[in-house]
């Protein structure tokens, strides 16, 4: 029996001992993460290619006072510097990291790595980013 990309995705989950929630229907997996005492969600999205993970990580409100030309050159400075992720702007302002893992060449310690190298950008953003620009990163909900 052939196993589908998002039972394997779970299987690694579960591997991995994390709590995470499935969205069937959007074909999206849902996992709650502390960062620093804050509460963010990774998405992992599965795509016909590619399973794409994601984190946002601050609103556009809390953006408002930030040189938009500073924060976006400290983006482009940490996409050269990370390997794994890239940071992003939403069309809506927000600022987010993304990673991507190859659907046919998906294994469990790709899959590993990838999401890992998520709560290490959001880190990076605070640590680095944030605190550099005066960008108050609040997380969402409770940690």
């Amino acid at each position: 029996m052939m196993t589908s990309t998002m039972e394997k995705i779970e299987g690694y989950l579960k591997e991995m001992n994390l709590t995470y929630r499935v969205i069937p229907a959007e074909d999206r997996i849902i996992l709650p993460y502390s960062i620093k005492d804050r509460r963010f969600f990774l998405v992992v999205d599965r795509g016909d290619k590619w399973i794409r993970f994601f984190v946002t990580i601050v609103e556009k409100d809390a953006l408002k006072n930030v040189d938009k030309l500073k924060l976006y050159s400290a983006l482009l400075g940490a996409n050269g510097e990370l390997a794994e992720v890239k940071y992003y702007i939403t069309d809506e302002g927000s600022v987010g990291v993304i990673g991507h893992e190859g659907i046919t060449t998906l294994s469990f310690e790709g899959f590993q790595e990838e999401y890992n190298a998520l709560p290490f950008a959001v880190s990076y953003f605070i640590e680095n980013i944030a605190s550099m620009l005066d960008i108050e990163v609040a997380g969402f909900g409770e940690s």
